[in-house]
């Protein structure tokens, strides 16, 4: 964000960068910041980040009834242009390659004549990290 510094806006962007590859709600910042103890109200988060969106630095995931948005700090790459993996168990967001998510959109548009927009796209499953857990508790 680059208007004037406040303390809100302090504990915002340390939320950002504590949270760069996971998805998250207003209302996830706003428990993480205050369970900190930090003092912000949930009307400045939204204020914040509409601003954030609205720059570019945050993209947002409307859910497809419009009831509810989840957020994703973009922060030097192009969400815009690639799939994403995200884990089900932790939430870490992984961004799969742009020449990988062309050839795949090729694809599907040759095929089925379907236009994907990779930017909304998510693909859900466990991670290394998350399936090493599972297994080690497993055994």
């Amino acid at each position: 964000m680059t208007n004037y510094s406040t303390k809100p806006r302090e504990y915002i962007l340390k939320f950002l960068s504590e949270h760069k590859n996971k998805r998250f709600s207003c209302k996830d910042m706003y428990e993480h910041i205050k369970n900190e103890g930090y003092d912000i109200n949930l009307a400045t988060i939204y204020r914040n980040v509409d601003k954030l969106v609205e720059s570019g630095e945050l993209l947002k995931h409307q859910s497809n009834d419009k009831n509810y948005a989840t957020y994703q700090y973009i922060e030097n790459t192009n969400c815009l242009a690639h799939f994403h993996f995200e884990c089900k168990k932790c939430g870490r967001m992984v961004h799969l390659g742009t020449i990988e998510t062309n050839e795949f959109l090729r694809m599907i548009q040759k095929k089925l004549f379907f236009t994907v927009e990779p930017q909304n796209t998510y693909i859900t499953g466990v991670c290394n990290d998350c399936n090493r857990k599972f297994i080690s508790i497993e055994v």
